[in-house]
């Protein structure tokens, strides 16, 4: 169709005028201002972590400085973690506290520094603490490659409430002995005796920490466990003295950085309003282990 010059000059100059009427129109209009997009976005954060939290598991090498430890935790942050279990940390509290965001709370053991000290840490911001308490793991440890015995294991216990969801868990960390297993027969490694006595006297404390949750609250471990799922093939190690008798989920094929290196996990209680639904293992740390998060979905 063929436009008349006239008319065609009239179609352009009522586009032009409405084109620059708009834009007056989104300059002039008030925008919002940087405390309540803030505002804004916390809402939205506080409406979708009422229906799930992530918990993670982090071994710390020992001799880590600052600036790793912080990298190391800020990956699994990334990751959705609002709740860390820590192993091998042992007397390095201020070190510790410098490597986690200014929102977070430190809970070390009160005990005597031991082989490890096994320290929770949490954003306050998603959770309020409600009780904590140290806990003895084990008293009479394993002996390490020095040959001589170990230090008492110490960890401690945290019950923290979500702020949104009001769901309560009750979080512990541990270490259990190395060279638990016996590659041949799938159970315990009897020539390492003292690991295997360690180990079933840490589960017994461990079941015992479980048992005494209350039914309305999630107990939640987080450990690195020392034993792998392709090798756990009897009811003397992992699976057998905490995982079933416990009732407890766990990440039992994630991997680490090879073949027979997945001995990271979280466990938590099942049965609960909160179910661990996926896990992600971060690889790319300073510390020699994977940081595994789990995340918990709010059944429908």
């Amino acid at each position: 169709m063929i436009f008349p010059a006239a008319l065609l000059r009239d179609r352009v100059r009522t586009t032009a005028l409405l084109a620059t009427s708009l834009l007056v129109l989104a300059v002039l209009a008030p925008l919002p201002s940087g405390a309540a997009v803030r505002e804004d976005t916390r809402a939205a954060a506080k409406s979708g972590s009422a229906r799930e939290f992530s918990v993670a598991t982090l071994n710390l090498r020992k001799g880590m400085r600052v600036p790793g430890m912080r990298h190391d935790i800020g990956r699994v942050i990334g990751g959705g973690a609002t709740v860390i279990g820590f192993q091998e940390r042992l007397f390095s509290r201020p070190a510790l506290r410098a490597s986690l965001p200014k929102s977070w709370s430190l809970l070390m053991p009160d005990g005597p520094t031991g082989t490890d000290d096994n320290p929770v840490a949490f954003d306050k911001d998603v959770w309020k603490l409600q009780r904590t308490w140290p806990v003895l793991l084990t008293g009479k440890t394993w002996r390490r490659q020095t040959g001589r015995t170990a230090h008492d294991q110490y960890g401690v216990v945290a019950v923290l409430r979500h702020r949104a969801s009001g769901h309560v868990i009750r979080a512990v960390s541990f270490h259990l002995p190395n060279h638990l297993h016996n590659r041949r027969t799938g159970g315990p490694n009897f020539a390492n005796r003292g690991g295997v006595e360690a180990m079933w006297r840490m589960a017994h404390r461990i079941r015992l920490l479980e048992a005494k949750t209350p039914e309305e609250h999630q107990f939640v471990a987080m450990c690195d466990c020392n034993v792998t799922a392709d090798r756990d093939t009897t009811g003397l190690l992992l699976k057998g003295r905490i995982i079933k008798p416990a009732g407890l989920k766990s990440n039992y094929a994630v991997k680490g950085r090879g073949p027979g290196s997945g001995i990271d996990y979280v466990l938590a209680e099942r049965g609960q309003d909160f179910r661990i639904k996926t896990y992600q293992s971060f690889t790319d740390l300073v510390t020699d282990h994977p940081g595994v998060v789990g995340t918990f979905v709010r059944r429908r």
